[in-house]
């Protein structure tokens, strides 16, 4: 049996000597299960991804989590790699791939120029795009919410697609760190939902363009019917769960303020869909996990480690 577990499942378990007496006997319990065989733990990246942003913060506890992580999985590895149209397992040492995506950081881009460099072989083919104007009603947002003076500050100045390239750039960056853009950018998108939801001549309209549409479906349903297909991945189901992972955090109801951790919970959702049980002690990541899986059809149970019978009754 295979079984994902959250990073603060490998963190209890790493801990269980410093948990009060029910809790330690719980994570040994959950420990005993996968060191005797009885049931297979893999890692991913977005583990690493929760690691990593930890390192960042206190570099020192790293080893021992490292350590924890490859003595419960054998380094067994669950990754979605770019370029694939499915999900790798695979033995890779949990160090290595850390070491990696540790030097990645080192080389991450900064700004949009630093995409390319004709140094190295990488001509930066889209100057070319400095000379042509944007759409003469780009700047009617400005006028219409706060947000898009925060999201496009250089096309406001000079009023070129390569500085609407730049402001894509740079604000993408900037949901990474700054948990109050972030937080801004959520507003900003469910009150536009709620607009939409809530404007009968939209509705009017949509209905009588699609005489069969069914009288229940919202905006969301409404996207994904006749909404652009855009390409996220190589993987169409690795695309499809996290866009529909995102569209339930965006409903509002268990929501995340921070875009690193919603993107990371969204990562683990997918994992966890290759296996046959979720663990998470995260209620906002559970609620989002179950829903995604009822929505698509995918079987795996989440449940919080508090349920470990569940496990043993199903060996």
């Amino acid at each position: 049996m295979y079984i994902y577990l959250d990073l603060n499942i490998f963190d209890r378990i790493e801990k269980k000597d410093n948990l009060k007496d029910d809790e330690r006997k719980l994570y040994s319990d959950w420990e005993d299960l996968i060191l005797s065989g009885k049931i297979e733990v893999p890692y991913s990246n977005a583990h690493l991804n929760d690691l990593f942003r930890g390192f960042q913060k206190n570099p020192q506890f790293i080893d021992g989590h490292l350590e924890n992580i490859e003595r419960l999985t054998k380094n067994l590895c669950l990754c979605q790699y770019w370029g694939r149209n499915s999900s790798t397992w695979h033995f890779k040492n949990i160090r290595e791939f850390f070491d990696e995506k540790q030097k990645e950081w080192e080389f991450e881009p900064t700004s949009f120029d630093d995409l390319f460099d004709p140094e190295d072989g990488i001509p930066n083919i889209y100057l070319p795009f400095k000379y042509i104007p944007l759409p003469k009603n780009f700047k009617l947002g400005y006028s219409q919410d706060p947000i898009f003076g925060v999201m496009y500050p250089k096309c406001r100045v000079e009023d070129n697609m390569y500085s609407l390239f730049e402001d894509i750039f740079n604000f993408q960056t900037r949901l990474k760190s700054d948990y109050s853009l972030y937080k801004s950018l959520k507003v900003y998108l469910i009150r536009s939902i709620n607009k939409l939801n809530n404007n009968p001549q939209l509705q009017k309209a949509v209905r009588q363009n699609f005489k069969d549409l069914p009288q229940h479906l919202d905006i969301f349903e409404l996207s994904d019917l006749y909404g652009p297909k855009s390409k996220t991945s190589d993987n169409k189901n690795f695309s499809l769960l996290i866009e529909t992972f995102y569209k339930f955090d965006l409903k509002g109801y268990k929501t995340d303020g921070n875009f690193n951790n919603m993107f990371d919970d969204s990562l683990h959702t997918f994992y966890g869909a290759h296996c046959e049980y979720f663990v998470t002690n995260d209620e906002r990541c559970k609620y989002k996990a179950e829903q995604t899986y009822k929505k698509l059809n995918i079987r795996t149970v989440v449940i919080k480690a508090d349920e470990i019978e569940r496990v043993k009754i199903a060996l």
